[in-house]
């Protein structure tokens, strides 16, 4: 059986990255792991599920389909949240840009691994 918390582990070892946080679309953390942020992981998640709402929406209005992956970018670092089929998303914030597409890759690479682990594959 896949271990959550060793899973999202793996998005700490990139450099920069300070939270990995695994939501449901309910808004409610299911597992989280965090690197002397001082971010709560759960209200972090919970705003995010309304993000991620938005951009649905959005996508929908103007006929681009739906969200991938969507990234917001801060002063002082990014977040990025990845839907997980429908029932999950996967947030994780970090620091800057130059880690990007090594968080987007273990996404990727990551998934199915998370969604088996959440039994809804």
């Amino acid at each position: 059986m896949v271990d959550l918390k060793q899973t999202l582990s793996r998005f700490l070892s990139i450099p920069g990255v300070r939270q990995s946080i695994l939501v449901g679309r309910d808004g409610l953390m299911i597992e989280g792991l965090t690197r002397e942020g001082k971010e709560d992981m759960e209200a972090v998640g919970a705003i995010t599920t309304t993000g991620l709402s938005t951009a649905e929406a959005l996508g929908q209005e103007i006929a681009r389909g739906g969200v991938v992956g969507l990234v917001m970018e801060y002063e002082h670092g990014l977040v990025s949240v990845d839907p997980l089929g429908d029932f999950a998303l996967l947030v994780t914030l970090f620091d800057n840009a130059s880690h990007l597409g090594r968080v987007r890759h273990l996404v990727k690479a990551s998934r199915n691994e998370i969604l088996e682990a959440l039994d809804i594959v």
